[in-house]
């Protein structure tokens, strides 16, 4: 990569030089038509998963709308977005491990300068594909993780089997003590269900246990409702306030069909296709054009999957969705 060049500072801008780009375009503007490049981007390796969780849409795939993104594809678009994509999520509907190239991905990615963030239910997560994911030049790994003891989290992951995950999630961090890599950093996300255990011991012992083992950070959150294809009363009562999506990023899909957000889960917008375009023609394209203008026109001009979205219906401040900004920083 050329250091000097202008993708590279492009690509290293500070986050609040980034931010108040991306606000100027969205809030001050309200443009269709941004002067920038995309920021982030979700890369599907596979929409194949091996559980049946009952928060997820994943289960009502049929079986010829499953596959596995090409190895070509994915040095197209890496190729076409090194010098400007800050990262990339390598994950977005499905289990990414299953893919049987995933580490050579990770490490396509990492020798382009990119960093690259997984995301994985951890139940396939052997030795071997430790060993692989931590020599790749992965950044950040974060684990789906939902429960703190074994009736909830197995109420929810059904297909998996607690003890069994979180022995692969110890055997990964133990690996990565060992060998002494200070990456990936590793994540663990939780979403408190219904099903979740909520007794302060059980759930303080689990936290602390993963502190002990070199857990980096713990998130516990809420769960969204795949652009109302999970049914959920989160968020329902909120002032409508437009998605920030459109105006920062792009998903991939193992076919290439481009979408603008990761919670349209079945693809309903269709951008383009990274076979026949690059992303960052896809970023300004007419379809793209067409949903910022409906995106800040309000909720009435929008259509599904947008208008059932919880996302647009969550905290925000001076018009500018709290939740948004963590995907913007670096």
């Amino acid at each position: 990569m050329k250091k000097h060049s202008i993708q590279y500072h492009v690509k290293r801008m500070p986050y609040y030089y980034r931010l108040m780009q991306i606000m100027w375009s969205y809030h001050c503007k309200r443009q269709a038509v941004v002067p920038y490049r995309p920021y982030r981007v979700w890369i599907e390796p596979t929409n194949r998963c091996n559980l049946k969780c009952v928060m997820c849409p994943n289960q009502y795939f049929s079986e010829d709308a499953l596959g596995f993104m090409e190895f070509r594809l994915f040095q197209k678009i890496i190729d076409e977005i090194k010098d400007y994509i800050y990262d990339i999520n390598l994950h977005h509907r499905g289990e990414s491990t299953l893919h049987p190239q995933l580490p050579e991905m990770i490490r396509y990615a990492h020798t382009r300068g990119l960093l690259v963030k997984l995301h994985t239910n951890g139940t396939i997560l052997n030795e071997k594909k430790a060993r692989l994911l931590i020599e790749s030049g992965l950044d950040l790994i974060s684990f789906s993780f939902d429960g703190y003891e074994a009736k909830g989290y197995e109420k929810i992951r059904q297909g998996a089997r607690f003890q069994g995950t979180l022995d692969n999630i110890h055997r990964f961090l133990l690996i990565k003590r060992q060998t002494g890599a200070d990456k990936p950093k590793t994540v663990m996300e939780i979403m408190e269900l219904d099903s979740v255990s909520m007794d302060p011991k059980v759930k303080s012992d689990f936290i602390a246990d993963l502190d002990n083992r070199g857990l980096d950070r713990l998130i516990i959150k809420k769960p969204h409702n795949w652009g109302g294809n999970v049914h959920l009363n989160t968020y329902t009562s909120l002032e409508f306030t437009p998605c920030t999506f459109p105006w920062h990023a792009v998903v991939v899909s193992w076919d290439g069909t481009v979408g603008p957000c990761p919670h349209d889960f079945f693809g309903t917008i269709q951008l383009g296709n990274a076979n026949e375009q690059t992303l960052q023609e896809i970023f300004n394209a007419p379809p793209m054009q067409s949903l910022r203008n409906k995106m800040q026109s309000g909720f009435e001009c929008l259509e599904l999957p947008c208008r059932e979205c919880d996302s647009v219906r969550r905290k925000q401040a001076c018009r500018i969705p709290l939740a948004s900004l963590k995907y913007i920083k670096e």
